[in-house]
């Protein structure tokens, strides 16, 4: 695929994504909330903020029109070199179910040495979960809306355990199928361990690979598939009682994203697939009125879809 060939050498991908160099914020950043809660009709909501990062302009806006992106900056207070970014996770209760969407990026007492560097892993995850009293025992069901680093590192404990030993989990076929076939083979060695270590132990344990553009894995939640930035990516359309959360995972990274649709960024593996599945996101929260959450906006993510004309737009809730 043409749009992968920046990808083809590990060694220059490591050095543009900030995450191969992870180190999370000092700890004036995780003041204010960390857990916001809402509910979706019957379904409990909660969103937890797993760690705060921080991004590049050079990263996230690639191919952004050098003087459109100094107006942009400008208009939303933008540090180029200093993007603050979430990576959160989100609990839904319901009758028996404790799902949990993505796992954060996990926790380890010491740094994760590989390949002669130093990674220091320090997602809060489970000690929120702690702190509203859910035990990891409890988890029913777990959905992985791709496999990059900060939506899986806490599957499994450093010693190859199960986080969730009761958890049934949830994931798009053809994700499962790009990681573990030939297809990947150019992908960051990092990335590669983080799903040899996370995902691969999977298939021994109880494992639903769901198909398709549209899928229901749960009752009241429907998958949809939004490929572009991982071939298997899936969005989802949480719903009850004609309430509707769309959790639009890394289809877009920044609410710049969606006023620019076109806008690439160095973490999409197909920059016209994730373009199709931006707009395709955008029509669907646009004509439902549907609550949004994203992974990477402003925490806790939560906005709405806007449109004037041809031009769209995200309104902060």
């Amino acid at each position: 695929m043409q749009r992968r060939k920046f990808l083809t050498t590990s060694g220059a991908l490591i050095s543009a994504l900030p995450l191969m160099r992870l180190k999370p914020f000092n700890k004036d950043f995780f003041m204010g909330d960390e857990v916001v809660k809402i509910n979706i009709g019957k379904i409990n909501c909660t969103i937890f903020r797993d760690l705060m990062f921080k991004y590049l302009a050079k990263d996230f806006f690639i191919n952004a029109n050098e003087d459109e992106l100094k107006q942009a900056e400008i208009k939303y207070n933008i540090n180029p070199d200093n993007i603050p970014s979430p990576f959160i996770a989100v609990l839904l209760q319901y009758d028996d179910k404790k799902i949990l969407i993505d796992t954060g990026v996990g926790f380890l007492d010491e740094p994760l040495i590989f390949r002669g560097e130093s990674y220091v892993f320090k997602g809060r995850l489970q000690q929120l979960l702690q702190q509203e009293n859910i035990k990891k025992e409890d988890i029913t069901d777990v959905i992985v809306t791709h496999f990059h680093p900060d939506h899986i590192g806490g599957i499994c404990k450093a010693d190859g355990n199960l986080i969730f030993p009761n958890a049934q989990f949830h994931i798009h076929e053809d994700e499962w199928n790009y990681w573990h076939t030939s297809q990947s083979d150019n992908q960051p060695a990092l990335f590669k361990y983080f799903i040899e270590k996370n995902i691969t132990p999977l298939k021994n344990q109880k494992l639903n690979l769901f198909k398709g553009e549209f899928a229901d894995p749960l009752t009241g939640i429907t998958a949809i598939k939004a490929e572009g930035h991982t071939p298997g990516q899936v969005a989802l359309n949480i719903h009850s009682d004609n309430e509707h959360l769309l959790y639009i995972s890394d289809a877009f990274l920044h609410p710049l994203h969606i006023e620019h649709t076109d806008w690439q960024t160095n973490y999409d593996l197909d920059y016209d697939k994730a373009k199709q599945s931006r707009i395709k996101l955008l029509e669907l929260a646009y004509k439902n009125n549907m609550l949004v959450n994203a992974f990477h906006f402003n925490f806790p993510g939560l906005g709405r879809i806007d449109k004037t004309g041809n031009n769209w737009a995200w309104n902060y809730q």
